[in-house]
């Protein structure tokens, strides 16, 4: 059986990109950002797109829902009025798509400052709806990409998943360096061991548009996501006959 995904504040695609290395379809994106929709347009043809979250009503069943809901009121740049900031709160309209869905898996990203501003109704509402989570801090270092951009990745599975099988592994795997950079630098073994760009995000080589640019610093890097969903797709191959 293939597994089905779904994302939310879709961005440019980074979550499409993960699903799709590891041979999951996107059967749908939800994004507001026009300039966002053009990409995700060019490079997911066949994806369902929609517009805004907050109008969005019982998308397709998939498996697999990935959402990085909005930052600004978490982030130690914003204005820190947390998880029920207007930008950031959306995460209760993720929450209500998730209830209405029911997919076997949650993929969250967001600052590493969602764990001091308001983690707690991130997990108690997914608990309410019947769903267990991990989480874990990463950033692109982690695996071999030389950009230090932490961000905390929860995935959550329903309760169900996690009571079958013995003993049930952790979700999370050891990440691995991307295979671009292994053997490169063999003594690069922790983030503080890998030197930082040396212009801002001159490693793209990004032209100074800005909507390209904005795009690119909002973007999941798909090599992050690539790995969450190896992590989900593993798990899934544990408790699937």
């Amino acid at each position: 059986m293939s597994l089905t995904h779904g994302s939310l504040f879709s961005g440019i695609g980074g979550f499409e990109i993960g699903a799709a290395a590891n041979n999951i379809s996107t059967i749908w994106n939800c994004e507001i950002d026009s300039y966002n929709r053009k990409i995700l347009k060019q490079h997911f043809p066949n994806t369902i797109q929609h517009e805004d979250i907050r109008e969005l009503r019982h998308p397709s069943a998939v498996d697999i829902i990935s959402g990085g809901f909005p930052c600004q009121d978490l982030s130690i740049a914003g204005r820190g009025r947390g998880i029920t900031g207007e930008r950031s709160g959306l995460w209760s309209e993720m929450l209500r798509i998730i209830d209405e869905g029911r997919p076997a898996y949650v993929v969250i990203e967001n600052s590493p400052e969602l764990l001091k501003k308001g983690f707690e109704n991130v997990l108690y509402p997914l608990s309410e709806i019947g769903y267990d989570a991990e989480w874990q801090c990463l950033s692109g270092t982690t695996f071999g990409v030389q950009q230090g951009r932490e961000r905390v990745y929860c995935i959550a599975h329903t309760n169900g998943i996690g009571q079958q099988g013995e003993r049930q592994k952790p979700i999370f795997s050891e990440p691995e360096l991307s295979r671009q950079f292994q053997g490169v630098h063999p003594g690069w073994r922790t983030r503080s061991d890998i030197p930082k760009p040396r212009a801002f995000r001159s490693l793209n080589d990004i032209p100074n548009g800005m909507e390209r640019t904005k795009a690119h610093g909002n973007a999941i890097m798909p090599i992050v996501a690539s790995y969450l969903f190896r992590c989900i797709v593993n798990h899934y191959n544990q408790i699937t006959p």
